[in-house]
């Protein structure tokens, strides 16, 4: 910003003029920059600027100190947004009017008296137009009363329903992930639409896909394309405990340039050269409105809402320019240009930045008042500590559990196993679904056909399993897993349900064994027979122990 003696001579001879009369001073002669000169030399007297200030009407010293309390400038688009217009004149007109004799605002006075300037400046949204008191005149103004800065918004009542935020299911989700894109690598992100809908019933927070696949590119985890989990970072996430990966996904969402919650926000849209905004610009604003918001209280969204529109409304835009962004509402086709339409695009974004990254990543619960009815308060949890500060405690983690593992091949992983070893687990085995208990998934012919796609031999295949379950594979299974290495995939059911097996001694087998035998029906040729619905998994449990893995059918998801 510049001293006083720069910005009057950045003025007229008679605009010189109107500043020495509201300042009750005599005009000096001269060239205006010799004027200026001898000006700003008589108004910077300590005593002369304090008898200014406190001359000055209530609105226009409330604005003053509204200033001097923002360290002495404002953008200009906020400051005449909350204290009135700045009225364009030039010299004729600007004579002929007077309007430093009744300012329309209290900008308008300050400006005629010479107590502020306006000036470009670099700012990270890019160069902004700014208000501000002259550096020199600064330090004599007297200093308005310190008062605390109040939170935006205000509590809110316990609603009559809330949505905890789960302090690791982005933790959880991005490993699940990190597993598919494991087996199964993607030509894009996000990935087609039939690799997520077998992904959903795997995932925990669903609408939360993109935003994780986003980070994990962002922090080079996936790489591509075809994208795929990187080697060289991907274990370091993987060890890490729970709330560490939580604190990373977070930190990535605050500095991330490929998720833009603009783009979210579901009735919005940008025609033509893309999206105009600055995504990490209006995440850091955001994150500094909750920072004096009170963790574990409920807090009212509206009125959130309504605060940053009153307090810094400009947030997101550089300048503060509210007409040159082309956005248009997907609901009505009509453009979103002006401070009018502030709710529908700045409102909606903080909302949708609440309810979706924030609870997703951990940091805020939600409140609602009926079930379906969109959130109308939040309240902070701890992990929103980690928003401001990178060496903030972490909720504390789950002790580790093992992996259960049956002789037929069937494994339960709990969400608290550690990371690494689910992900190690799902390389091998068929994704079947996820429960209260964990993940539920099943060694079979053709998850272990996967498994050596990917370069795993059984002896690693074994390895994974008893790491993961923390004791020796069941004999059994370890018989099944050999067989398949020596014989390739014997049974396999399909749907409607038909066991179709690799010879007609595999079929003698089952049925000369009464444990699977009272499950096979109608036979329909020497190697195939039906089999109910209802006893699918009952045959398969039956069949491990004499050492034969069968591949279940398939249910139309993507199966890990």
């Amino acid at each position: 910003m510049q001293d006083l003696l720069r910005t009057l001579q950045d003025h007229d001879l008679g605009h010189l003029r109107i500043v020495a009369e509201l300042w009750g001073l005599d005009m000096p002669p001269g060239t205006a920059v010799e004027a200026a000169r001898q000006l700003a030399q008589a108004m910077l007297d300590h005593g002369t600027v304090r008898e200014t200030a406190e001359s000055l009407p209530p609105v226009d010293r409330e604005a003053l100190d509204h200033l001097l309390t923002q360290g002495g400038r404002l953008p200009l688009a906020d400051a005449t947004r909350r204290f009135g217009p700045l009225r364009e004149m030039g010299p004729g007109r600007r004579d002929r009017e007077k309007p430093w004799r009744s300012p329309t605002s209290p900008v308008e006075a300050l400006w005629y008296r010479g107590l502020i300037a306006r000036a470009f400046t670099e700012t990270p949204a890019g160069p902004q137009e700014f208000v501000f008191i002259p550096t020199d005149l600064l330090p004599l103004l007297p200093t308005p009363a310190p008062a605390d800065e109040p939170p935006f918004g205000c509590q809110a009542p316990v609603p009559a329903l809330a949505w905890p935020a789960d302090p690791f299911a982005s933790a959880d989700d991005a490993t699940t992930l990190l597993a598919s894109l494991r087996r199964r690598s993607s030509k894009s992100l996000p990935p087609p639409p039939a690799h997520i809908a077998g992904l959903t019933p795997f995932l925990l927070q669903p609408g939360s896909v993109n935003l994780l696949l986003a980070l994990l590119l962002e922090k080079s985890l996936v790489i591509g394309p075809p994208y795929r989990p990187s080697p060289e970072t991907v274990r370091t996430f993987l060890d890490a405990s729970r709330g560490e990966a939580t604190r990373q996904l977070l930190a990535a969402w605050v500095s991330s340039r490929l998720w833009n919650d603009l783009q979210q926000v579901p009735h919005l849209e940008a025609p033509g050269d893309g999206w105009p905004n600055d995504p990490p610009i209006a995440r850091l604003a955001v994150i500094g409105f909750l920072k004096a918001i009170p963790l574990g209280e409920w807090w009212d969204l509206t009125s959130f809402v309504g605060a940053a529109r009153e307090r810094q409304p400009g947030f997101q835009r550089p300048a503060g320019d509210f007409e040159s962004w082309y956005l248009r509402d997907r609901r009505t086709g009509a453009f979103l240009r002006g401070f009018e339409h502030w709710e529908s695009v700045e409102g909606s974004l903080l909302r949708n930045m609440i309810a979706g990254p924030l609870h997703w990543l951990g940091a805020a619960d939600l409140g609602g008042l009926a079930p379906g009815s969109p959130p109308s308060s939040f309240r902070l949890t701890s992990l929103a500590l980690a928003l401001h500060d990178p060496q903030a405690d972490l909720p504390p983690d789950d002790p580790a559990s093992a992996a259960v593992l049956q002789p037929d091949g069937r494994l339960t992983v709990p969400r608290s196993a550690p990371r690494a070893e689910r992900y190690q687990v799902a390389r091998i085995s068929a994704w079947e679904r996820l429960g209260e208990d964990g993940y539920h998934c099943r060694l079979t012919p053709s998850s272990l056909q996967d498994a050596a796609d990917q370069g795993l031999q059984v002896p690693q295949v074994r390895t994974i399993l008893e790491g993961a379950c923390g004791r020796p594979a069941p004999a059994p299974l370890v018989r099944a897993i050999e067989r398949w290495r020596a014989r390739g995939s014997e049974a396999r059911l399909e749907r409607p349900l038909v066991l179709r097996v690799s010879s007609r001694r595999v079929l003698e087998e089952l049925k000369g064994n009464r444990a699977t035998a009272r499950y096979l029906g109608e036979p329909l040729g020497p190697t195939a027979v039906l089999v109910s619905e209802r006893d699918w998994e009952r045959l398969c449990a039956a069949a491990a122990p004499l050492g034969l893995l069968i591949d279940p059918p398939p249910s139309g998801g993507e199966g890990v």
